[in-house]
């Protein structure tokens, strides 16, 4: 009898029909826009140069997204790097870097960097470095 190896195939995108989820898996290049009616999950250190447009993201660490996200809900894992995210309730964890930032609820993280932010209000927790700012409320605290 002759064995032989099973070929794996690593594909970049994974389809969860039961759950609603498009899986991105870590360190994946993609290159192309993204629509999707559900959860997307990004992978660590994944690159997406197309714009996404979903209900909800979570963006593992250390990303990188080109293109500009559009969802309802969005959580940005510690040190991604993006260009504009759009959304109702937007969540940026520690050493983002960002362009554009427009929610209603935006919080953010100690050592996020972003250009622009818009919103209705903003939790800020920890020093940040925010350049044009047009928010109605802003929360303020200092993590220890």
């Amino acid at each position: 009898m002759i064995k032989t190896k099973k070929i794996k195939i690593n594909k970049p995108l994974i389809f969860d029909r039961n759950r609603n989820v498009l899986l991105i898996r870590k360190n994946s290049v993609i290159d192309k826009r993204i629509s999707f009616k559900g959860k997307v999950i990004v992978g660590i250190d994944a690159c997406l140069w197309g714009d996404v447009e979903c209900e909800e993201i979570l963006v593992g660490k250390a990303s990188y997204i080109k293109g500009k996200v559009i969802c309802r809900k969005a959580i940005v894992g510690a040190k991604t790097e993006f260009n504009s995210i759009v959304g109702e309730e937007i969540s940026i964890q520690n050493g983002c870097k960002g362009r554009y930032v427009r929610g209603k609820t935006v919080v953010i993280r100690k050592n996020v960097e972003i250009e622009s932010l818009e919103a209705e209000t903003a939790y800020i927790d920890g020093i940040s470095k925010l350049g044009k700012i047009d928010v109605k409320k802003v929360v303020a605290s200092k993590s220890p």
